[in-house]
C-alpha cells in the first residue's frame, strides 16, 4: 500500500529521500530492511521507468484509462490507509464492493422491474 504513495514523490527528489531514509536509519526511526526497501523501490522505479512508458504507448486508449482508474483507485486506497488505518480501510473497501454488487445487479434486473410496473 505504501509503495503507491511512494510512487507520487518525483524523481528529482530521490537525493532528499535517500538522505531522509539515511538520517532515519541512523536515528533509529526505521530498520535497516524497511531503509533498503524503499531505497530499492526508488532505484526500481527509475530503472523501470523506460519500459513502462513503451508498454503504455503500445496499449490500446482504453486499456490506458482502465488501468489509470485502477491506480487512482489503489492511490485513494492507499491515503485512506494512511487516514483512517489499513483495517478501517478494508472495511470501507468491503461495503463500496458490496455497494457496487448491489448496483450491478439492480441494473441488470431493471429491465424486468419496469417491465413489471408497466404490467401493474
Amino acid at each position: 500500500m505504501n509503495s503507491i504513495l511512494w510512487s507520487l514523490v518525483p524523481d528529482s527528489a530521490l537525493p532528499l529521500v535517500i538522505v531522509g531514509v539515511a538520517l532515519a536509519l541512523i536515528v533509529g526511526v526505521i530498520k535497516r530492511r524497511a531503509a533498503f526497501s524503499i531505497i530499492g523501490f526508488f532505484v526500481l522505479s527509475i530503472l523501470l521507468s523506460p519500459l513502462f512508458e513503451v508498454i503504455f504507448s503500445m496499449l490500446p486508449w482504453w486499456l490506458t484509462l482502465l488501468i489509470g482508474v485502477g491506480f487512482a483507485v489503489a492511490i485513494a486506497r492507499a491515503l485512506m490507509a494512511l487516514v483512517l488505518g489499513r483495517r478501517a480501510t478494508d472495511h470501507m473497501v468491503g461495503i463500496l464492493a458490496a455497494d457496487a454488487v448491489r448496483g450491478l445487479f439492480r441494473a441488470v434486473f431493471l429491465p424486468f422491474r419496469l417491465l413489471g410496473r408497466i404490467v401493474r
